[in-house]
């Protein structure tokens, strides 16, 4: 355990009190007792070596993200997302891709940017930790007369003023300041790895909402088409009506499936404008403004599956709210030296100057004089053991929450590998020649049935079986890139592209 405070030396004693002594013997021959009070305060704070903490924070993994150091307020570092612009998106701005949207979304996040002043409430605090205690100064008169005037013949008093400066010590010769110090800066760790678990988790939502938008734009666009379709077969059946081929009651089921498929692309279109909302709001629009997506479900080569052991693994590395459990504990296990140091005295040296007006009141010469001391309290009943309690409490109850996130992490990763398993299964076993297949056999049948060779029943069947496999495949490849960047959500890093 790093020892926070070590006593000084006796070389140490010797040049701090011989700094003293010339000071104060610089008052007495100079008189000037304030200014030099003052100087030796700012003595005493030369040779503590107390300048103003500076403090660099550990650089974080940063999801989907190259990090690059960014100077901050108390001269440490963040991930570059804490770089948010204050400009609201431009209006014009409509044609996203998944990288501007991941983008965008850093820029204009509502609750990124809100997020991002935890780390500067938690630089704000690491500021008052190392600011040192601000002396005190007091003044006044005494023994001046009451009911009678002090003179040669009727002495009293005689009446004298003083003038005193105080700087507390305890600070340093116990090392409070160095331990809350300490403390402060792992509340800056904790503030910037919280801040990189919600940035990962708001690009993971921005990335699965930019998908939901691609699977409500294909499932639309397969409504349409199934539409389309029935439409073209009751011009068919209208004619064959009108050539005696079938009876009247083929064109009403035709048109019963018109109005069902009708209800079908009225319900996509309230699902792909509800996924275009929620993606505006990972974006930071506050109003309907329309937004064309670019982007394909379509899939290249999809990457083999992760083993458990090494997603754990590197989950374990990179997620941010594990390295925040971490640093809670770290702060916690400061917190507790911290109240131990606070069970140490208040230690005040005090210096002070006193004007004695003798010549009316004693006969006696005016005199000036100086005088020294210390005020230091006796903690015999509250040594703070409450707080300490408080503080070994608050440790062992960050030790359980971290082991507590261990046991769920192992829990997502493993249903995030079996998630990303099971899609890459379907995907690589999913006959790409299926859907064409399906294709071919309606439009077939529907060209036989306007020959008279099929039925309405096979046509409408094999429009169904179309239909379906339709929605499979894309319920499939939307399946597999939410698996593949929920994975990667889960591991807290791009492992898989």
């Amino acid at each position: 355990m790093t020892k926070l405070f070590s006593p000084p030396n006796h070389w140490f004693y010797m040049m701090f009190f011989r700094q003293i002594t010339r000071k104060i013997r610089h008052a007495v021959l100079t008189r000037r007792t304030t200014v030099a009070c003052l100087s030796l305060m700012g003595t005493v704070i030369e040779i503590a070596g107390c300048a103003a903490p500076e403090y660099t924070a550990p650089l974080l993994p940063v999801f989907m993200q190259h990090p690059v150091p960014v100077p901050v307020a108390t001269g440490g570092v963040v991930p570059p997302q804490a770089v948010i612009p204050s400009a609201p998106l431009p209006a014009e701005r409509q044609d996203i891709s998944l990288d501007a949207a991941v983008r965008w979304a850093l820029d204009a996040d509502p609750q990124i940017r809100a997020g991002l002043e935890n780390i500067h409430q938690a630089e704000a605090d690491l500021i008052t930790a190392g600011l040192l205690p601000n002396p005190g100064f007091s003044t006044g008169g005494s023994l001046m007369a009451l009911d009678r005037t002090f003179t040669v013949n009727r002495q009293g008093g005689p009446p004298q003023f003083d003038a005193g400066v105080s700087f507390p010590v305890d600070w340093f010769l116990f090392g409070k300041r160095a331990a809350a110090v300490i403390a402060a800066e792992k509340g800056v760790d904790v503030a910037a790895a919280g801040f990189s678990d919600l940035v990962r988790r708001r690009i993971a939502g921005t990335i699965s909402a930019f998908y939901d938008v691609l699977e409500a734009q294909s499932t639309l666009e397969l409504a349409n088409e199934d539409l389309n379709n029935l439409s073209e077969l009751e011009k068919i059946t209208a004619n064959r009506v009108e050539l005696g081929g079938v009876g009247t009651v083929e064109l009403d089921r035709v048109r019963l499936s018109i109005f069902s498929s009708r209800r079908e692309v009225r319900t996509r279109e309230v699902a792909l404008e509800a996924s275009l909302s929620r993606l505006r709001a990972f974006l930071g629009y506050t109003d309907s403004a329309p937004l064309t997506i670019q982007g394909s479900l379509d899939i290249a080569s999809p990457p083999p599956p992760l083993l458990p052991e090494a997603a754990f693994a590197v989950a374990e590395e990179n997620r941010p709210d594990l390295i925040a459990l971490r640093s809670q504990v770290a702060q916690a296990a400061a917190g507790v030296q911290m109240e131990e140091k606070k069970a140490y005295p208040q230690v005040t040296p005090r210096v002070g100057y006193t004007r004695q007006f003798q010549e009316k009141a004693i006969g006696y010469p005016d005199a000036n004089s100086w005088g020294i001391g210390v005020d230091m309290t006796v903690p015999l009943f509250d040594r703070n053991q409450g707080n300490i309690a408080k503080a070994k409490s608050a440790k062992v109850q960050s030790e359980l929450n971290l082991n507590a996130q261990m046991v769920n992490l192992r829990a997502e990763i493993d249903q995030a590998v079996k998630a990303y398993e099971s899609a890459y299964q379907v995907l690589t076993t999913d006959d790409p020649g299926q859907l064409e297949a399906a294709r071919n056999v309606r439009d077939k049948i529907r060209a036989a049935y306007e020959l008279g060779g099929k039925t309405l029943m096979e046509v409408l069947d094999a429009q169904r079986t179309y239909r379906e496999t339709y929605k499979l495949h894309i319920a499939g490849r939307s399946n597999y890139w939410h698996s593949l960047y929920g994975l990667n959500a889960a591991l807290g890093k791009q492992v898989l592209q």
